[in-house]
């Protein structure tokens, strides 16, 4: 098995080609672990924005950072010439939802396309006790279905983290996305603050 080390302290220009080459094609990605995956997800997007790529980003728990995406972009260089940093977020298309039911009209409504799509944090608020389990359950396989038709027209990337300890009977919401997915990514980091990113066999 493949394993992929990006370490999330470091600048954006240390990013895996390998890895950004594969969050370029039309498939359902998921990056998980005990802890929402958001640095490393930010540092693959901005890294893909200053190449020129337009992006849309779904965030699903008030997880993106717009001033942590410019100080990224800052450190990038194209040969000796510096990456604008305000280029880098123009090609940013950013929506919020703070709850399961604003995140999946979101991705209901969501025409396919080759852009590549970013939802941060996406089962955070499918955790929420308030919702009944069924009832998260039923949204979130909905959920899966729009996902997989739009990674059939371009890449889909998913960050998600694991339920906390309240509410360990959500764990079948991580295990629908899990098995969904085309190919997942474990994330651990350890006490070196590396990300060890190691692709799963689903």
């Amino acid at each position: 098995m493949q394993q992929h080390i990006i370490p999330t302290s470091l600048p954006a220009e240390s990013a895996d080609p390998l890895l950004l080459e594969r969050l370029l094609q039309p498939r359902l990605m998921l990056f998980w672990g005990a802890h929402t995956p958001t640095h490393t997800l930010l540092t693959a997007l901005t890294t893909l924005a200053a190449q020129g790529h337009s992006l849309r980003i779904f965030d699903g728990g008030n997880r993106f950072d717009g001033y942590y995406v410019a100080r990224l972009a800052r450190q990038l260089r194209d040969r000796t010439t510096a990456i604008d940093p305000y280029a880098v977020l123009s090609r940013i298309r950013l929506s919020r939802a703070f709850t399961c039911f604003q995140i999946a009209e979101l991705i209901e409504n969501t025409a396919p396309g080759p852009d590549p799509l970013f939802v941060l944090d996406f089962l955070g608020t499918f955790y929420d006790e308030s919702v009944p389990l069924r009832d998260s359950e039923r949204l979130l396989l909905t959920c899966i279905t729009h996902l997989k038709r739009l990674a059939s027209y371009g890449p889909v990337i998913v960050g998600a983290r694991e339920p906390r300890s309240l509410v360990k009977e959500r764990w079948i919401l991580l295990d629908h996305l899990q098995l969904a997915a085309d190919s997942a990514w474990l994330i651990r980091i350890p006490e070196a603050s590396e990300a060890a990113l190691q692709p799963r066999l689903i």
